[in-house]
């Protein structure tokens, strides 16, 4: 069919970078995790407790046999190697986009793996292995995914995403607090999409951004928080030259995490499921109950992170 001509104009979006221009482009990181999973056959997944129950749901979904595993304070699995077989796969986590120089030595020790870089949107794919990304971690986008896959599944149809961006123009327009109840109804919908490509919005709008502003941006406010909470910081993680940071995660002995709410600083809890999945004295439910993941994102700016500091050293 012709392409229309005259008449109204659609959004006017700027063609930068394409990311991930070798990956398959899907409709969100957990289909990205579906397609590997399809193609592969796998019987059985091992994933860590530590991970979303997206993870653990699309396992499920696919009718896959599964096993967790515990993680060490580096966020390194714990676990035998030589007990996995050639039908099962490892499933490990970038974990808040920190962990490239691990996997980097984890992928030849393991053949079968598969990387979660959900968290690490700007991860270098690794060739031969199989990995998943999720845009929205990172990016102003109503959903997407990207996966590397040593296998290829024919997929047909294109998703269309235009009804799915209301929480991303009420933030705009008006503000965070208005448009969070859109964004939790996005993602129970995106959790119910089948697989399918991504859509022209999305792959227009990642198009569309700054992405070396970005990687530069977040890494700037990692350092910068790291250099101050580094003397008592119980999850200190360097940051490795070519890593763009998620989050900054910070375990100290304060209660913080309800102060910086109440002053309009969110942050988000590395996952609830997870207190149901573990023991009362394990790592992983310190992970999700005593660390705040304090937001580094590439709208913030020095300023509000001596903000969030300030906050953070008035509370007794």
């Amino acid at each position: 069919m012709r392409k229309a001509l005259g008449g109204y104009l659609e959004l006017d979006l700027i063609s930068r970078q394409q990311i991930h221009d070798s990956a398959i482009a899907v409709n969100t990181g957990r289909n990205g995790l579906r397609y590997i999973l399809r193609t592969n056959r796998y019987r059985k997944v091992f994933l860590p407790y530590f991970t979303c129950d997206v993870v653990l749901n699309t396992i499920k979904e696919e009718g896959i046999e599964y096993e967790f595993y515990h993680i060490d304070t580096l966020l390194e699995p714990i676990f035998q190697w030589e007990v996995l077989k050639s039908d099962e796969a490892f499933l490990y986590t970038n974990y808040f986009g920190l962990k490239d120089g691990f996997i980097s030595k984890l992928v030849n020790v393991i053949e079968n793996c598969i990387i979660d870089n959900a968290q690490a949107f700007y991860a270098q794919a690794i060739k031969g292995v199989d990995s998943f990304y999720s845009p929205r971690k990172f990016l102003g986008v109503p959903d997407g995914g990207y996966v590397y896959c040593k296998e290829y599944l024919d997929i047909d149809k294109v998703d269309v995403s235009y009804n799915r961006v209301s929480h991303l123009l009420k933030r705009l327009e008006i503000d965070a607090e208005e448009g969070y109840t859109d964004f939790t109804e996005n993602e129970e919908l995106l959790a119910r999409l089948p697989l399918e490509k991504m859509s022209v919005l999305t792959c227009s709008l990642i198009k569309n951004a700054d992405h070396e502003y970005i990687k530069e941006k977040r890494r700037a406010n990692y350092r910068y928080l790291y250099e101050y909470f580094k003397d008592i910081n119980k999850i200190c993680l360097p940051l490795e030259e070519s890593i763009v940071p998620l989050v900054f995660p910070l375990w100290i002995d304060k209660d913080i995490r309800g102060v910086l709410h109440k002053n309009r600083c969110y942050t988000a809890t590395y996952w609830p499921n997870v207190l149901e999945w573990t023991d009362e004295y394990s790592l992983e439910k310190k992970l999700v109950k005593e660390v705040v993941y304090l937001p580094i994102d590439q709208r913030i700016c020095f300023e509000d992170l001596n903000e969030i500091i300030n906050i953070i050293k008035n509370i007794k």
